[in-house]
């Protein structure tokens, strides 16, 4: 049977011949990836003072510093980027934040809301002009409060 030309059975001339690759030149050997640059750049040695002193060190751990730095002068964008690569790799716990209020938050907040609006506080009503409890008011104040 002879071969046959047609959808997806390209014609016998556009085949690689046998032992023949379709990029015969391919990737250069010793020429790295990526990650492999990236290890070998970041692995290079500099030199920064600290505290006067000049030190040698890896761009890596100059980074580090950087951003350590960064996240304890506030920087924002710092302090995110490390927290995430510290819950990444396992290192930062994410409390819950249930266990970081007091047990009596609730009177808190009342007494909170109380002594802040002078409107609550003297006729123990709402924007929506009902009468409330005075936590039920509180809950509600924080959170219309957070609503704007």
């Amino acid at each position: 049977m002879a071969y046959e030309t047609g959808y997806r059975r390209p014609p016998k001339s556009g085949h690689f011949k046998k032992g023949q690759s379709g990029n015969p030149k391919g990737r250069p050997k010793g020429s790295g990836n990526f990650l492999t640059l990236l290890e070998q750049e970041l692995g290079q040695s500099i030199v920064v003072n600290e505290n006067g002193k000049k030190k040698t060190i890896t761009r890596m751990q100059a980074m580090v510093k950087r951003m350590v730095a960064g996240a304890l002068q506030g920087e924002q964008r710092a302090l995110l980027t490390l927290v995430e690569i510290l819950r990444r790799t396992g290192r930062f716990e994410q409390t819950d934040i249930e266990g970081l209020l007091p047990d009596n938050y609730e009177s808190i907040l009342d007494s909170y809301v109380a002594q802040s609006d002078p409107y609550i506080r003297a006729t123990n009503t709402w924007i929506t002009g009902t009468s409330m409890p005075s936590s039920t008011a509180s809950s509600r104040a924080s959170k219309d409060v957070c609503r704007g």
